[in-house]
């Protein structure tokens, strides 16, 4: 189904036109208007940060601070893994680390007396050479055990599980007292404050919809959100030969959730179109009609045939042309006729 909607608003000249048995008309002159050929699809709301999160390191979960529909700040915790091992391991690198340092202490004391001696000609080139290897392998030592350190602190970290991002959790994968290892999943989320819709779009219209850039997302209650950003994938789906469009909602945006239906307004063309104001428009039964002014200002009725509506504003398909005065308000339009009829037409 096809929609048009104004992309230009045209200025409104008001006329008020006087005849001896008349009240003021308010009127308007018609002109062609730049209007969008849309369609209308339907589109399925998601989340752009949906993860699941997995454990890092091996233990029984000992505490769970979250369950499902829970929200989550930033950096929260979001469950705690068992560290006895962990902090068991991290005092023996500990210890190690130390005892590196120590050893390179020493060697980097010794080099420096046996360096001193050497320079004096009073030590061999051996022993020289047994100083400076002892020394490279004392660096080489510490440089591991600070390595095995840092990498110690890190298992004990992992036992913290953090949330990357704030949203509401939508799966618990785990239950306390449960044995997990790396890889494990533990809980999932999702962000609700960006959100995207997914649409799809068949390929006759997939050019325009490229070269536009627009779309709007229609809610139940008629209330009208424009795309914050649009992407049409690059290929087509080889069964459907619909494109995939990906529509980037404001942030925080009120009244969607992950999983809603919503309709997707996309426009795919423009065209030139006369547009009158919805009030000026007279509708009985299957008749569409306005109050079309002469050059003396008389209202006469006039019927037509209409097309798409939007913004107020409704498309004359057929009955008008581009300079016709209508009446703004055909109950103003019919009182002037009834006023101007003699006693004999009555």
């Amino acid at each position: 189904m096809f929609m048009r909607k104004p992309i230009t608003w045209l200025s409104i000249s008001l006329i008020y036109l006087l005849s001896p048995n008349a009240q003021a008309l308010e009127s308007i002159t018609l002109q062609s208007e730049t209007v969008s050929q849309s369609i209308t699809l339907d589109g399925t709301v998601e989340a752009i940060r949906s993860s699941t999160v997995a454990a890092q390191t091996a233990g029984t979960v000992s505490a769970v601070y979250y369950d499902v529909d829970d929200r989550v700040e930033p950096g929260a915790i979001l469950l705690q893994i068992s560290d006895s091992e962990q902090q068991a391991r991290l005092e023996q690198v500990q210890a190690a680390a130390r005892a590196a340092q120590a050893t390179l202490k020493d060697a980097e004391q010794s080099f420096i007396r046996i360096q001193g001696i050497y320079k004096k000609q009073l030590a061999s080139q051996s022993q020289y050479d047994q100083s400076k290897n002892h020394l490279d392998a004392s660096k080489a030592s510490y440089g591991q055990a600070m390595a095995a350190l840092k990498e110690a602190e890190k298992q004990v970290s992992y036992t913290k599980v953090i949330a990357p991002y704030g949203g509401v959790v939508t799966e618990r994968h785990i239950e306390l007292g449960e044995v997990v290892a790396p890889g494990s999943l533990l809980m999932s989320g999702i962000d609700l404050e960006y959100l995207r819709v997914n649409v799809d779009l068949p390929q006759r219209f997939a050019a325009g919809v490229r070269q536009h850039q627009l779309a709007e997302i229609l809610l139940p209650d008629n209330q009208v959100i424009p795309a914050k950003n649009l992407t049409v994938f690059p290929y087509a789906d080889a069964q459907t030969h619909n494109f995939k469009v990906r529509i980037e909602l404001p942030k925080s945006q009120a009244g969607l959730y992950p999983g809603m239906m919503v309709k997707v307004s996309v426009p795919v063309a423009s065209e030139q179109s006369l547009m009158i104001p919805q009030q000026a428009l007279i509708i009985r039964s299957e008749l569409r009609a306005v109050y079309l002014l002469n050059e003396q200002g008389e209202p006469k009725l006039r019927q037509v045939r209409t097309g798409a509506s939007a913004a107020g504003k409704i498309e004359i398909l057929s009955g008008l042309q581009a300079g016709d005065r209508i009446a703004l308000d055909p109950n103003q339009a019919l009182k002037q006729i009834n006023a101007a009829r003699s006693p004999s037409d009555a």
